[in-house]
């Protein structure tokens, strides 16, 4: 970048920060980037940017499909910036994060999403700053990760949750802190990939037959069976805690089973954010009670990216051992083990 502005590519996909109002509805991609950049004052000064435009689109709408036309048009792109922004709706940002940083690894610069609670036309518009400070990490930050950067935050896209529909704290990073914060300037904390001469990585499939289903006081073994029996390849069972299910009586035994039977890979997720002695009781609670089971315990693993893990998983091999070693295995840090020395892993 020495001698030069520092190159920028903005690939707009939809959602509020490309909105225009139309008959009290949204309508995306009438805001298309480049007009967005118009309303961030001196912004093409500081940087090179360019803006495309590849889906417009409300991220409720988005299927893994979209996930790996952006992942081959980021990839074919990165050798000629020193940054990439992607901006989106927010409803499902942290999804498309996450299969990013899953498709392209051993990044060299980093990959920035953005998108806004307000449309650009209002005049409290959050798409004005968060365009600005994406970019600004984009082009600066000693950071070569795909990461969430969202009302002032740095988060890691593989650790982040939505967490709020309209507030424009609308993500929080969970199972460790946020890799840093901009404001004046750009703050990184803690352990992160920093900007490099490596070669990345692309993976261009997924397996789109993974499903979630969520437990609660009632839950009948039979809605796996069903899962299977529709067609999926991979179920997350979100439970409640630290990952508990219900197995008294319920037919989840026998459900696991039969899925295993039918090589239809299980993970276990957790309802809520494990805290900070989770490591020390994990195998007691949970490890115990899965015992026998062809379960996966994903540990302090969001549900959500435990849901595009396995779909990145599945995608590679289907063998029982492999997935499980696989989804156990922290490959772009979405995932933190039990201490071997204070915790036993099954």
């Amino acid at each position: 970048m020495k001698g030069r502005k520092p190159r920028v590519l903005v690939i707009g996909m939809g959602g509020a920060i490309s909105a225009k109002p139309v008959n009290g509805k949204w309508k995306y991609g009438e805001f298309p980037q480049e007009e967005v950049l118009k309303i961030i004052p001196g912004i093409r000064e500081k940087y090179d940017i360019k803006a495309t435009n590849i889906f417009r689109m409300d991220s409720s709408d988005m299927k893994p499909g979209h996930w790996l036309t952006l992942a081959n048009t980021i990839y074919h792109n990165m050798k000629d910036y020193d940054g990439i922004v992607v901006t989106m709706g927010t409803d499902t940002m942290h999804y498309a994060g996450t299969a990013i940083a899953f498709l392209i690894q051993n990044n060299n610069i980093p990959i920035v999403f953005t998108g806004s609670q307000v449309d650009p036309t209002q005049p409290n518009t959050d798409a004005r700053w968060n365009l600005r400070e994406a970019i600004t990490v984009a082009a600066e930050a000693d950071l070569a990760e795909t990461v969430t950067v969202f009302n002032g935050c740095i988060l890691r896209a593989t650790r982040t949750k939505k967490i709020n529909a309209s507030d424009f704290t609308a993500f929080k990073s969970f199972g460790e802190q946020p890799l840093g914060k901009i404001q004046q300037f750009i703050s990184l904390a803690g352990k992160y990939r920093k900007r490099s001469n490596s070669k990345p990585a692309l993976y261009n499939k997924l397996e789109p037959r993974v499903a979630i289903l969520k437990v609660y006081p009632g839950f009948d073994g039979k809605r796996v069976t069903r899962m299977v029996d529709y067609g999926m390849r991979g179920i997350i069972i979100e439970g409640y805690g630290l990952g508990n299910i219900p197995l008294l009586g319920n037919g989840m035994a026998e459900a696991i089973k039969y899925a295993n039977k039918k090589n239809v890979a299980i993970a276990i997720t957790s309802d809520c954010a494990l805290g900070s002695g989770w490591k020390y009781i994990y195998e007691a609670e949970i490890g115990a009670r899965l015992k026998g089971m062809k379960a996966i315990p994903v540990y302090d693993m969001l549900t959500e990216t435990a849901y595009v893990k396995l779909m990145w998983v599945l995608a590679q091999t289907t063998k029982y051992a492999e997935v499980k070693k696989m989804m156990q295995k922290s490959y772009v840090g979405e995932i933190d083990l039990p201490d071997k020395k204070t915790a036993k892993i099954r």
